[in-house]
């Protein structure tokens, strides 16, 4: 069940980006242009939203992943969360992560559901503000704009 309602500014959501389309062996077809294509986001990854307020039924987030991009972290456009800044999930147990700020998307607001906490509920948790100007910057950084910054 996707939200119900606007999301703010740093909270930490899970985001269903969906699957690349098969054919029959199994196989990615990579150039179906009304589908995702590689290398574009695929499957649930957990995500923070940088804003929910664009219209009623989308935000812009970057998603979160595990695995370590070196080049992408020397270039400021991989913002590293340590083990701990999220709370632990029933899919996602505390370590370290990469916000991946050159995978900033707008995605639907059917996309997206808070996580499921590993006891009962689900996470209701946004990320320091600090966190959240860290990845604006490296975002801003991605798309080759640092002349914008001060």
């Amino acid at each position: 069940m996707s939200i119900n309602f606007k999301p703010k500014v740093g909270q930490v959501l899970d985001c269903n980006y969906g699957h690349y389309p098969r054919d029959l062996q199994g196989g990615i077809i990579p150039d179906r242009v009304d589908a995702h294509m590689p290398p574009e986001m695929i499957k649930h990854r957990l995500v923070i939203v940088l804003n929910g307020k664009l219209n009623d039924n989308s935000s812009i987030v970057v998603p979160l992943s595990t695995t370590k991009n070196e080049l992408k972290i020397s270039k400021g456009i991989h913002i590293q969360l340590d083990s701990g800044v999220i709370a632990d999930l029933k899919h996602f147990h505390p370590k370290t992560c990469w916000a991946k700020c050159d995978l900033v998307q707008t995605v639907s607001n059917n996309r997206l559901n808070r996580p499921m906490l590993v006891e009962r509920g689900r996470l209701t948790q946004r990320i320091p503000n600090q966190i959240v100007t860290l990845i604006q910057i490296a975002i801003i950084r991605s798309i080759n704009a640092t002349n914008f910054l001060v």
